[in-house]
């Protein structure tokens, strides 16, 4: 009988080694490879396709899972047919394919086009815009909608102005305003919940409707995330001063209330229907008399901050508020390319104004 091998001198496996990889070959086997595959997976369907420009694409009433995969990746527009398979199976995605054409935008990853298939031709899309007021809203949901009224939209959203949530959506073609109104509301608790949670307010020293009257005019304001902080820091600043915001978007929204109020139809002050689409909601060019608009929206007139939002802000303006950086500026102004110019008096200010916005 031959002797055992000196596990000194030769490469064998001893009782311990066998253990050691045992427990190695399990743990690849069954944690690190599984991990390995869910990480490239979601990386994959997450992953912008190939395609380069916009394309048609038509889904046949009863067509396969595998028929549509195959299509779609022989139009570049997936990068895998067997992924998106396998996505849409694992996700049940495959039960509830809408039968319709669809217009592919380039880049647009597996996971999108799984989301864009369910909701299928009979939803509209509709993009609400940052720094929107509620007038503009009700106007883009008349647009898309036939079942939206532009009066009752106004009258059941005006309490939420500054808190419905500009992005795109999905609703049925016979959608109503309930339905629209509390989506949008809905979305803003679900986006902003961290961001205005009470922690954060209270770091602030300001009040969550405070908070976003502010993000309201910052959004109005000032076009560039970078510069945001910086301004949101002088207009509290001023606030806290007791000085004048004046800022010019609360002039606007002031003059188009007054504009509207004048011009309604009896005491509603809402838009005539055949003036909903051409109605200025934001005047660029304010006069001497604008700038006295006697209302405590307008900051030009009156010391304080409005009573309520004038536009919806985005989370880059929200966050600007609650993260507004202190500087030696008092005043700024945004030239024609939306670059931002500061100053520290009112004399390099009107400077500044001769320099950038004269025409």
């Amino acid at each position: 009988m031959p002797e055992p091998l000196d596990p000194e001198k030769f490469h064998v496996f001893t009782p311990k080694s066998r253990r050691i990889a045992l427990i190695l070959t399990v743990l690849v086997l069954f944690v690190v490879a599984p991990l390995g595959a869910y990480f490239y997976f979601n990386f994959a369907v997450s992953r912008p396709s190939q395609l380069d420009k916009e394309t048609g694409f038509e889904i046949k009433k009863g067509e396969s899972v595998s028929e549509i995969s195959l299509d779609l990746y022989k139009k570049n527009a997936i990068n895998s047919d067997f992924l998106f398979n396998v996505y849409l199976k694992t996700n049940g995605f495959d039960k509830n394919i809408q039968a319709g054409t669809y217009n592919i935008q380039p880049g647009t990853s597996i996971k999108q086009l799984a989301l864009l298939f369910q909701h299928g031709i009979t939803d509209r899309r509709i993009t609400f815009l940052e720094g929107w007021r509620v007038e503009e809203y009700a106007r883009e949901a008349t647009r898309n909608f036939p079942n939206i009224d532009f009066a009752d939209f106004v009258a059941k959203a005006k309490v939420y102005e500054g808190m419905l949530f500009p992005d795109t959506y999905y609703f049925r073609e016979d959608v109503e305003e309930d339905e629209i109104i509390q989506t949008l509301r809905q979305t803003f608790d679900e986006k902003t919940a961290d961001l205005l949670s009470s922690a954060s307010i209270s770091e602030t020293g300001l009040t969550k409707e405070q908070i976003l009257v502010f993000a309201s005019i910052l959004e109005r304001e000032i076009s560039k995330p970078e510069d945001r902080p910086v301004v949101a820091g002088i207009l509290l600043k001023r606030w806290k001063e007791d000085m004048k915001i004046d800022a010019d978007a609360t002039t606007q929204y002031a003059v188009a209330d007054a504009k509207l109020c004048k011009n309604a139809q009896q005491a509603s002050c809402v838009v005539k229907p055949e003036d909903i689409n051409k109605f200025d909601w934001w005047d660029q060019e304010l006069t001497l008399d604008d700038l006295e608009c006697d209302s405590l929206f307008n900051t030009r007139k009156y010391v304080g901050l409005p009573p309520a939002p004038i536009s919806s802000a985005s989370i880059s303006a929200i966050n600007a508020v609650i993260h507004s950086v202190s500087s030696p500026y008092y005043y700024y102004l945004s030239d024609k390319q939306g670059v931002t110019h500061f100053a520290r008096t009112i004399e390099e200010h009107n400077q500044n104004v001769s320099t950038y916005l004269s025409f």
